[in-house]
């Protein structure tokens, strides 16, 4: 019983050690195998700005109060990257469906992000 038991462990132990050797090597290549690019800070901040750009400008035809839309603006500027992106998309389908229903929708779902993020 304990020979068949080791000759049971012995192999599993074996590949067990082989495939953590295996982890190692391949994440320390994908680890230092990529390169930055040098304009992808640019490419960031402009995609980003751009989003922002979208954003205001559906706010400013929306929001009539000067006062709400400076205080809606400081707000936008905290946002993350991923919040950024779905306000901006909201605010592209209220910029493309004018005066809908979905586009009321989307920009209640706009004010309530940007009230509670």
């Amino acid at each position: 019983m304990k020979i068949e038991l080791e000759r049971f462990i012995r192999p599993i132990a074996i590949w067990l050690v082989i495939f953590q050797i295996a982890i190692f090597l391949l994440g320390t290549t994908i680890a230092t195998g990529g390169t930055t690019d040098p304009n992808s800070y640019n490419q960031y901040a402009s995609n980003r700005g751009a989003d922002v750009l979208r954003i205001l400008a559906v706010l400013e035809n929306k929001i009539e109060d000067q006062q709400l839309l400076e205080k809606t603006k400081e707000k936008l500027f905290t946002l993350n990257d991923g919040q950024t992106r779905l306000i901006a998309s909201l605010s592209d389908r209220v910029a493309k469906e004018g005066n809908t229903m979905g586009a009321s929708i989307s920009f209640l779902l706009m004010t309530v992000l940007i009230t509670l993020l």
